[in-house]
């Protein structure tokens, strides 16, 4: 958002927040009417046969060990800064507690996750207050629009928006309780568009044009309380749907997508791929892209074929508003994929 300005950033933050939101509760609707432990591969064969298996599978693969390897990147360098060491043995020591949770499962994870969860919004809350004081209205006020970049926020924020995978994991813990389960969807989503853009003004409103690719290292040389955990719970959830992917939709046994969910990611870190930014930006642009359009399709038949109008679940929707978030997210993905070759 510091390349951009902050009135653009803000746009981009309400304008993607609420994409975001209607693509989860497009998800929700499906989910809703399956009634079964299903990930989107599943979801994907079930409305496409096996040519919507393979695209989905290796949309979902790529986007989800990709989105690992970032917050891999992400934990160590925020620990190293925050802490001492090296990013590489924050990194290490990080992964390891994370694919110790993954092992316990589910019922671990859910509990752990509402306490990280309930601890990001504290910490979001203690960042601002700390960093008031340093605030700056011309930070906010002396960022210039560039168009070269105008279109940089994209991927990034459709990666720190996109949690449609989380959806067929919490509709397992809400199945049959279809109100509840779209409650949550939007309350999550309003959450998000809050606490995103509140950090998002207090980080710029103190760092301007220094602000640095993970926000809370150039916020921490300013405001030396700064702590940030927030990868940890999002990689705990994507290495859940991970996992539960090779066993719903594969019927792969436990220890199997366990292992497969531990390693891949490490053994990608491993071979260098070190960009935070960069990483994000092609995992969030094209793959996430790539997944809306398909999640897209499938809600779109459903609807053709009265399928999920047999739920509970009743999402208000027009053919404008799937038009649109069509539009949105093919002219993502395409300029994503021009501006890696130009």
């Amino acid at each position: 958002l510091a390349k951009v300005g902050m009135g653009s950033g803000i746009i981009y933050l309400i304008g993607i927040g609420l994409l975001m939101m209607a693509l989860n509760l497009m998800m929700g609707e499906i989910a809703a009417h399956t009634q079964k432990e299903m990930q989107l591969v599943s979801f994907a064969r079930h409305y496409f046969g096996r040519a919507g298996e393979i695209i989905m599978t290796i949309l979902m693969y790529v986007m989800l060990f990709g989105v690992m390897v970032i917050y891999i990147i992400g934990e160590g360098q925020t620990l190293s800064a925050l802490i001492g060491g090296t990013p590489f043995f924050w990194s290490t020591v990080f992964y390891i507690l994370i694919s110790a949770l993954i092992i316990a499962g589910m019922r671990t994870i859910k509990t752990i996750e509402l306490f990280l969860s309930l601890g990001i919004l504290a910490v979001v809350l203690l960042i601002s207050l700390a960093s008031a004081p340093a605030v700056s209205g011309w930070n906010w006020t002396d960022l210039d629009l560039n168009l070269a970049t105008l279109f940089l926020p994209y991927g990034v924020l459709l990666f720190a928006y996109h949690g449609v995978t989380s959806i067929p994991e919490a509709h397992t813990l809400l199945i049959r309780r279809d109100g509840a389960f779209k409650k949550a969807i939007i309350s999550a989503g309003i959450i998000c568009m809050i606490v995103y853009t509140l950090f998002a003004l207090t980080v710029v409103g103190v760092t301007g044009k220094e602000t640095t690719e993970i926000a809370t290292l150039g916020l921490g040389e300013r405001v030396p309380v700064v702590l940030f955990f927030g990868m940890g719970t999002s990689a705990l959830m994507v290495g859940l749907s991970l996992r539960d992917s090779m066993r719903w939709d594969f019927q792969l046994p436990s220890w199997v997508s366990t292992l497969a969910v531990i390693a891949v990611p490490y053994l990608l870190f491993l071979l260098g791929k070190r960009e935070f930014i960069a990483t994000i930006d092609i995992v969030g642009g094209v793959f996430m892209s790539l997944q809306a359009i398909l999640i897209l399709a499938m809600f779109a038949k459903a609807r053709a074929e009265k399928r999920a109008a047999k739920s509970k679940f009743g999402m208000a929707y027009t053919p404008a508003v799937g038009t649109i978030m069509l539009l949105a997210f093919l002219g993502g993905s395409i300029y994503t994929i021009v501006r890696l070759f130009t």
